[in-house]
């Protein structure tokens, strides 16, 4: 923890150093909350700017969901393809207790990042990693976004009309709800609780794992408990 922040009671993440790799949606909503928390969480974005940047209207910097996602929180650039930007993230690892990414599987590994380095610099270190399928398994390779989720986990067969197709539910549901609030947040605070001082690890809940198997039928807008939903 921070000395600065440590002991100030005001909120009951302050002095909780986070090193923060999120992109898109996933990741940044996990340390946006410990952010509100009161964690000290430190964005790092490539030269190249979060990919969440460039979905923004043509001659602005960011969108709305970049600029809600990432208050509260400092933010610097590295380049982790080059030695320099490396060594420099390796500096802030030494002072971390979390680091958080939701790169694709082995990302952070091809670029000399991974957690079996930083857990050398930090012992301590809780190293929180959000995939779409976990980090062991046969599935753990595969690439995904809220919409695979949304498909394999059984949303899909449940959302439209009941003589249609299955359908993508609207918000991000997997993203915000499965992937993050429910899995990655608690797996870091209960990590967190439970690290010994000179013992640290990596915590790699999925979004898969977070969300139920199919369920009933599609049925559009009706319920068979609140029958005016079907009106």
């Amino acid at each position: 923890m921070s000395d600065n922040a440590q002991g100030s009671g005001r909120l009951p993440l302050a002095g909780l150093v986070v090193i923060d790799f999120g992109q898109i949606f996933q990741g940044p909503y996990a340390t946006l909350l410990l952010a509100k928390g009161g964690a000290d969480v430190i964005k790092i974005e490539p030269p190249s700017g979060e990919p969440l940047r460039r979905r923004a209207r043509p001659g602005t910097s960011a969108t709305l969901p970049f600029a809600m996602l990432n208050q509260n929180k400092r933010a610097v650039s590295l380049n982790l393809k080059h030695p320099k930007g490396r060594d420099l993230l390796f500096e802030m690892v030494r002072r971390a207790d979390v680091l958080l990414e939701n790169f694709s599987p082995g990302t952070m590994d091809d670029l000399g990042t991974g957690w079996s380095v930083l857990r050398e610099l930090n012992p301590r270190l809780i190293y929180a990693t959000g995939t779409g399928f976990g980090i062991s398994g046969p599935d753990r390779d595969n690439l995904a976004m809220d919409l695979t989720i949304q498909a394999a986990s059984g949303i899909m067969s449940v959302t439209g009309a009941p003589d249609g197709p299955p359908m993508k539910a609207g918000p991000t549901l997997v993203d915000y709800m499965g992937g993050i609030q429910t899995r990655r947040l608690s797996g870091v605070l209960v990590g967190f609780e439970l690290r010994e001082p000179d013992h640290g690890f990596i915590v790699g809940p999925s979004s898969s794992a977070a969300l139920p198997g199919p369920g009933p039928d599609r049925g559009s807008s009706a319920s068979s408990r609140l029958a005016i939903r079907g009106i």
